[in-house]
């Protein structure tokens, strides 16, 4: 009965206060005519009561029975009434919204009808049992009306989403599951999150423009690309679901739509590239905050990872025709793109929503490098083939690039991306020669220019699945002593080098194991999660040894935070293999 004095009908306090001040000879009456007045008024029911009396059958088990049996019916009805009798039967019912057995019915009826009064909604959104028991439907349009609610709602799902990438980014399960861009882009816009925040979306083109907003204030408060990925996959899931009332207005969704092709096909060319240059010069008519959000899309990773990609293959097209970068207008478009995707955050930032042009340095100097080091790799490669042993047949060492590399990677974003993508390319090339000559070009470049996760767990990763080249000890000094280890310092390099360890330690020489998790070693003010790495990876590297005869066997450190708080060094706790 709670909730009935609040619906202005007898309840509890009505009976606590009728009892309490009658008399002892009017207590009785006061029963009888509390029952006579608030049973079901039905005079066929009163010769059954008594019936029901002699098999027990309390009358509150009756009246329960009752009213759930008659709640259902109306639940039944409520799905099929017209907007008008809705309206009608809210008026009836939503005084009882308080009342626990009665709350379903003012629940469902309000879930279907389009627009629920604001004095209804206000109600809801000041009491919290009632707004969480308020369908998706209901909360949509309390959402609207009040913004912080929805971003209370929302805003656990975005740190959930962002977690969940930095979970997949610091894996250390096998490399045979899946590397963060090896999951498909449908695939991924089928994660709960994403499918979550479209549910709460609805058809609403106000919540989505909401959760737009949020994505650009997180976006800008934390440089955090992954906001990018979700503004992307949103606008994807939008487009699978067929709710025309947001994808026919957002102004990116043909970019978007187009994008996301490229993405799963790993390759923007052909029609692809005129198609995305006219969206892309279509939207920069329309309002100027728009080249922004085009921007912010294409800041996405996945982006990122396929116009870089595609640069790097269009220039091996160059090489084979010896032609320039300069007479390739797709070059030049995807260099705008991958401009536009660099400089998402700086846009925002200044609210300046124009495109930067391209410093003509990079298409006239800059990529013929690039041509230049394939065409080394190209020669180097036929020389192999062919045996040719002549010192004097090789090509002229590329390290005389050296400076100038440095130097531009570290000033031009996109430059910077571009030789790392190459880089890529020649790992996954298995281009042992000139990954050897051109990884510690970079050193110097990411001592300014802090590596971000992604690029970090592609890098270890594609070396990972190289693992039979870190047999040669020249190869394991040029990937941890001349790149790794110099820019330990920073905290995701430290992890990524860990990572790489925990799946390559087999084919290293215990000294070497040893060398890099001494060097390796997290101190006081990293985190627990590097502290808890670190003493995997030892675990990992003992447990293998303890099996494998003949290998350095490890002690198992008590715990994580023995690591951190002890002084000692990894050579104290891992022996060399007995000779």
């Amino acid at each position: 009965m709670s909730g009935f004095d609040q619906a202005g009908l007898p309840g509890p306090e009505f009976i606590t206060q009728g009892l309490t001040t009658a008399q002892d000879f009017e207590t009785v009456n006061f029963i009888e005519n509390f029952q006579q007045e608030n049973s079901i008024m039905l005079p066929s029911l009163q010769p059954a009561l008594p019936f029901l009396d002699l098999h027990d059958v309390r009358r509150l088990q009756f009246n329960s029975f009752v009213m759930e049996n008659l709640r259902e019916k109306l639940l039944d009805q409520v799905k099929v009434l017209e907007v008008d009798k809705l309206k009608s039967l809210l008026d009836q019912c939503f005084p009882f919204i308080h009342v626990a057995h009665l709350r379903p019915v003012v629940m469902e009826v309000m879930k279907y009808l389009p627009k629920v009064p604001e004095e209804c909604l206000e109600q809801l959104a000041n009491d919290t049992q009632l707004y969480q028991d308020c369908s998706i439907e209901v909360k949509r349009q309390i959402w609207i009306k009040h913004h912080a609610l929805f971003g209370d709602a929302v805003g656990p799902l975005l740190n959930q989403y962002v977690e969940e990438k930095y979970n997949v980014l610091h894996s250390t399960e096998p490399l045979n599951s899946h590397t963060f861009f090896s999951v498909p882009s449908k695939t991924r816009r089928q994660n709960p999150v994403v499918q979550n925040l479209a549910k709460m979306i609805g058809k609403s083109l106000e919540l989505y423009n909401l959760v737009l907003q949020f994505l650009r204030t997180l976006f800008l408060r934390t440089k955090e690309v992954h906001y990018c990925t979700l503004r992307s996959e949103l606008l994807m899931a939008v487009h699978d679901l067929e709710i025309k009332d947001i994808k026919d207005i957002d102004p990116c969704h043909k970019f978007t739509w187009c994008l996301d092709a490229c993405i799963r096909e790993k390759v923007i060319e052909g029609k692809r590239t005129k198609e995305l240059q006219g969206f892309l010069d279509h939207a920069k008519h329309s309002e100027e905050q728009v080249l922004g959000d085009i921007a912010m899309i294409l800041c996405d990773p996945f982006a990122i990872n396929t116009v870089a990609k595609s640069v790097i293959k269009r220039l091996q097209r160059l090489v084979n025709t010896e032609s320039l970068p300069k007479t390739c207008q797709d070059v030049s478009f995807l260099l705008r793109v991958l401009n536009l995707g660099v400089s998402a955050w700086e846009m925002i930032s200044n609210q300046h929503f124009t495109e930067v042009a391209l410093s003509g340095e990079l298409i006239h100097k800059f990529l013929p490098i690039l041509m230049s080091l394939m065409v080394d790799s190209s020669l180097h490669s036929l020389h192999s083939k062919h045996h040719v042993d002549d010192d004097n047949a090789d090509v002229e060492d590329p390290i005389q690039f050296t400076d100038y590399f440095a130097e531009i990677t570290s000033a031009n974003s996109v430059a910077f991306t571009l030789a790392w993508c190459y880089l890529l390319h020649v790992i996954n090339q298995r281009d042992r020669h000139t990954l050897v000559a051109i990884l510690p070009w970079f050193v110097n470049t990411c001592q300014e220019r802090a590596l971000d996760e992604v690029s970090l767990h592609t890098l270890t990763s594609s070396l990972a699945a190289w693992q039979e080249e870190f047999t040669h000890p020249d190869f394991c000094d040029v990937v941890f002593d001349q790149f790794l280890l110099p820019l330990v310092t920073h905290t995701s390099v430290m992890r990524h080098t860990l990572r790489l360890l925990s799946y390559i330690f087999p084919k290293l020489d215990p000294q070497k194991v040893l060398h890099i998790l001494t060097i390796a070693q997290p101190s006081s003010e990293h985190s627990e999660a590097v502290h808890d790495l670190h003493a995997m990876v030892v675990e990992r590297i003992s447990n293998y040894s303890a099996l494998t005869p003949g290998s350095s066997s490890v002690e198992q450190p008590s715990s994580a935070s023995s690591l951190s708080s002890s002084s000692h060094s990894p050579l104290e706790y891992i022996q060399p293999a007995s000779s």
